[in-house]
């Protein structure tokens, strides 16, 4: 039985895997560089190099899986192997999506990511949330939510929950400041 599980988990993780990558930069295929490519790069450092510090902030943020998963595809992707990415001075914006939701991101010069916004639905909530929402609201059911994640250069600047929950016929949505 744990095998059929464990073989579950890596095709699910492969689909979303191949799901978000298939996205990635507005459907424009992901290629591995070459070395001509590497020479030409204004930097040298890798993807993971560039975006240390995002992943870092957003990882410590966060106790879901959707959303560090989603981020590490965002901080080992390579901008700059892009044909649409000519090391401009603007930023380079793109989306990842993911069966749970998207991710708007904004890249620099440098292939560093400057901005996200994330909006994914059904993630598995805090356990600290999912307490105090069962306590005020004993006889209600969760039935939805969504997270909304903001990063900006160094820090979250914004993550909220909108949690729906329902008792009978009645409906309610909670918003929730992380």
């Amino acid at each position: 039985m744990k095998t059929n599980k464990y073989s579950l988990k890596i095709t699910l993780g492969i689909l979303l895997l191949s799901t978000a990558m298939a996205f990635a930069n507005n459907n424009d295929p992901i290629n591995k560089e070459n070395e001509k490519d590497k020479t030409e790069m204004s930097s040298s450092e890798s993807p993971m190099e560039l975006n240390e510090e995002y992943l870092t902030v957003v990882h410590e943020n966060a106790s879901q899986e959707e959303v560090k998963f989603l981020s590490g595809i965002i901080a080992k992707w390579d901008v700059r192997n892009s044909s649409k990415f000519q090391a401009k001075r603007e930023p380079f914006k793109t989306v990842f999506k993911s069966n749970k939701g998207f991710a708007e991101v904004t890249y620099d010069s440098q292939g560093r990511v400057n901005k996200v916004e994330k909006r994914l639905t059904n993630v598995v909530l805090p356990s600290q949330i999912t307490k105090v929402i069962y306590k005020r609201y004993q006889d209600w059911t969760i039935v939805e939510n969504k997270l909304s994640l903001s990063y900006k250069e160094g820090s979250v600047e914004k993550k909220t929950y909108e949690v729906t929950i329902m008792n009978g016929n009645k409906k309610k949505r909670i918003r929730v400041n992380a």
